[in-house]
């Protein structure tokens, strides 16, 4: 093989790489400051390359914006298909509470700057109303799997129970998101003892 075919893979490899660190400077950036006060000379420092470099890959901070948000709504995606399964709703409630929160809080760990991005409105109609279905579809699919828990429970009553127990979690989310160590740790486990008391008279008012 030629020195130059060998360049061109090498070349590609790089460029990915290059192209990740970039969306990783802009997430902590976008995290940090929000979308609206970053730039891309901020980005690109904390990449440490040249804004020159930058737009080599990406022509401003919408299109940086754009992909990074592509990534989380396929990680969002995934992460649907892989919680809410038919087989949970027979588990212990804390084991449930803990099937359906802990992995949303660790992709928003993992993810600091969606809110951020998806709050700003800084991507295109199309791609922010792919997310905002599947956040549509949390509160559904959590008063199926309590449905299937107590069938006999009226179905409007499940989903007010659903639509709460939601809502506790995202207005606790972004308090929750920053912290680090034993905050964290104690964060969590007030927000699903919260979560806890909630459900038990209804989830709990047979033998499981």
């Amino acid at each position: 093989m030629s020195r130059e075919r060998a360049s061109g893979p090498r070349r590609q490899v790089r460029g990915k790489q290059r192209m990740e660190s970039l969306l990783r400077a802009a997430e902590e950036v976008f995290a940090e400051i929000g979308y609206e006060r970053a730039t891309t000379n901020l980005i690109a420092s904390r990449a440490s390359v040249s804004p020159g470099t930058l737009y080599q890959f990406y022509p401003n901070k919408e299109a940086l914006a754009e992909a990074l948000a592509m990534q989380y709504a396929q990680e969002l995606e995934g992460l649907h298909q892989s919680v809410f399964q038919s087989k949970i709703a027979a588990v212990p409630l804390s084991d449930l509470v803990d099937a359906t929160v802990d992995p949303f809080l660790e992709f928003h760990r993992r993810n600091p700057a969606f809110e951020a991005l998806f709050l700003a409105a800084a991507v295109s109609p199309e791609l922010a109303g792919r997310v905002q279905v599947l956040h549509d579809a949390v509160a559904s699919r959590i008063s199926a799997l309590f449905e299937q828990r107590m069938p006999e429970a009226k179905e409007q009553d499940l989903r007010w129970l659903a639509e709460t127990a939601v809502g506790i979690v995202r207005g606790l989310i972004p308090l929750i998101t920053p912290l680090k160590g034993s905050k964290r740790s104690r964060a969590i486990r007030e927000l699903k003892t919260v979560l806890v008391r909630y459900l038990q008279p209804v989830l709990t008012s047979r033998k499981n």
